[in-house]
Order: C-alpha cells, then structure tokens, then sequence
C-alpha cells in the first residue's frame, strides 16, 4: 500500500521521464513502513539536485515539500559551500558581491559557477513531478529453526581457519577552508605556516589580493 504525503509539481507532464528515488527522514518510529521521495523528471539526479540548490538560493522554495526533499538529498547536508552560501545570502545585501564571490570558490574547487540567468534558463526548462510516498514493508518470514538435514547448513567442520586482515587506514591532512567568511567577508585564509589571504573587497570584485605572511 502506497500513501502520498505530499507532492509539488513545476511545467507540463511529462512523458519518457527519469524516476528519481531517495530516502526521506520523515519516517515513523516503530511502524512497517518505509518513507521516501520519488522524483519524475528528464534530468539526472545530480542535476536535479543542482538545479533545487540554485532555487533555494535564488528564490527559495516556499514548498515545504521541495525543501524537505532538497535536505533529504544525497550530499546536500554534507556540502559545506552550499550551507554557507544560504547562509550568507540572508547576512550579505549586495547580492551581485556575493555571487561574485561564490563564483571565485565555485571555479576553484571544479564547479559550474552559478548565475540568475543560468537559473532561469533551467527553470525554463527543468520539469518535475516530485512525491513524499509512504509505503508499508512486507513482513520478513521468520526462520523456524528446521532444515531438512545437515547438508541443508554447509560443511559442520573447516579444515581452513580464517585470520581476519589487520584494518588500514589513510592520513589525509587538509586545511579546512571557511567557505562563509570568504562569502561575508572577503577574505579566505589558507595553509600554515605562512597564511595565505585572499582578499575581495566591493572595490575588487574581480580581482583576488593575494597576501602571505610568515
């Protein structure tokens, strides 16, 4: 049995559409179900994310129902340059400085820098049928204990024995970078020693100053 929650849908029907699931945190506690977003669309998941993040930063999203699927997203809580950027876009009322900004971090870390006129372009085209389904699991069967004879089970006895591998792991040291006070401030601080600072002001919106002290 399915029950539909909620649901938002943007432009016309579509047809040879992408289905587009993951999981959603609404979900009931001690109940036989399962909750989850169900999306219809032509676009990829990565992008369909993309373009809800763009739609939340440029206008938001007074559906709750798309909200609530954004959060839900793969990586999307975990992606702290987008957190900072919503972020800042309610501290920062020169908003053409901040996407200048955002831009510059964008670019550096290999990403599509975003604009209004991209935005509207995709939502010109981006067409969704978005759904927050419940559905009820199927009851596991339960194991009575009988096997019909001992073959049933495997091998009662191991000529091997097996010696677990010692865990691994990989140091990676990297400087965390303060995505929000490049955004609201204009200055990103990177490495030690020796400090690197990148500095965007009103004035230098299209250049970096770049100052190092030791």
């Amino acid at each position: 049995m399915l029950t539909i929650l909620s649901e938002s849908v943007q432009g016309k029907p579509l047809r040879n559409f992408r289905v587009l699931r993951w999981s959603s945190s609404n979900n009931l506690a001690d109940s036989a179900t399962k909750t989850f977003w169900q999306v219809q669309t032509l676009q990829k998941k990565f992008n369909f994310i993309e373009f809800l993040k763009m739609k939340l930063f440029f206008e938001g999203l007074p559906e709750i129902s798309e909200y609530a699927c954004l959060m839900d997203a793969p990586g999307v809580l975990s992606d702290r340059l987008f957190i900072d950027a919503i972020i800042a876009s309610g501290i920062i009322d020169d908003k053409e400085l901040l996407m200048n900004r955002l831009n510059i971090l964008q670019r550096s870390l290999g990403r599509r820098p975003w604009s209004k006129n991209l935005y509207y372009q995709l939502r010109g085209v981006v067409n969704y049928n978005l759904k927050e389904i419940r559905q009820a699991i199927r009851p596991a069967t339960k194991f009575s204990g009988y096997v019909r004879n001992a073959s049933s089970v495997g091998t009662k006895s191991s000529k091997r024995s097996y010696i677990p591998e010692p865990g691994t792991f990989e140091w990676t040291e990297h400087e965390r970078i303060d995505y929000l006070q490049f955004l609201t401030v204009g200055e990103l601080t990177l490495g030690t020693p020796g400090e690197i600072f990148f500095t965007l002001t009103k004035n230098q919106k299209f250049e970096t100053v770049i100052r190092i002290t030791t």
